[in-house]
């Protein structure tokens, strides 16, 4: 806000201090310069808010898709030999705490996140190892085949989910959008200065709207960071599945 503030003062104190007589091409000539750049920084805006919903909207697809595949192993589990079934439920139960704690909040310190992807890693071994005993000691079984489908179906939608949280809008685009954002502004406050007129407020209020929406898109591409949450209901409603489960 502070940048494109500046910005107007700075292009209307270059315009009053080029005496150039205002004629009415030129008025019309400015006029047509202002509105092609606003036309294009609105534009950039638009589509760059594109950027960041449509990641928005993947992430939250992918926490409903990572539950369904979590929950569709669980309950194939349960058609395995009894010896294994607490095993593997207790594993399960690990796994969802620990996933939930990753992507549930925000700003985890880089050390504490590698740990728990390390803990992410080593259930997702012991639990193919479980789908991988369960098919070697019955190679014809269905529910094994079917089950040991399930954790590597899991696997590859963790993978898919750490890279839809990772994506984000490049930092350049963003940077690239305020340095545009500035230029725009300060065209319109050096139009303002050749005609000696300074719509201060109206300036203001531009200002205002374009860094709201710098911080809406912001929200947007980095969730659970500000207002934008990317709801883990599933997830929860998922810990509840597994403690029905093992308690039965």
């Amino acid at each position: 806000l502070v940048l494109l503030i500046i910005s107007v003062e700075i292009g209307y104190w270059i315009g009053l201090k080029v005496k150039v007589e205002m004629t009415q091409p030129m008025k019309d000539q400015i006029s047509t310069i202002q509105t092609a750049i606003l036309t294009i920084f609105t534009f950039l805006l638009g589509f760059t808010f594109a950027m960041a919903l449509s990641r928005f909207d993947n992430r939250k697809q992918m926490v409903v898709k990572e539950s369904n595949a979590i929950g569709s192993a669980v309950l194939r589990s349960q058609l395995l030999p009894v010896n294994q079934r607490a095993k593997t439920n207790e594993l399960f139960k690990e796994y969802v705490n620990v996933e939930f704690s990753i992507t549930s909040r925000a700003n985890i310190p880089k050390e504490e996140r590698n740990k728990l992807n390390r803990e992410i890693k080593r259930l997702q071994n012991l639990l193919w190892t479980e789908a991988f005993n369960a098919t070697e000691n019955n190679p014809l079984s269905v529910p094994a085949g079917l089950f040991a489908t399930s954790i590597n179906q899991l696997i590859d939608i963790k993978t898919e989910r750490d890279i839809a949280i990772s994506n984000h809008v490049p930092e350049i685009v963003l940077l690239g959008l305020l340095l545009f954002a500035a230029l725009a502004i300060a065209i319109l406050g050096y139009g303002n200065g050749l005609a000696a007129t300074h719509a201060r407020y109206p300036a203001v209020i531009l200002c205002i709207v374009i860094t709201l929406s710098f911080i809406l898109i912001i929200d947007l591409d980095r969730p659970n960071r500000g207002l934008t949450q990317v709801s883990q209901e599933s997830m929860i409603e998922l810990m509840t599945v597994i403690n029905r489960v093992s308690n039965k």
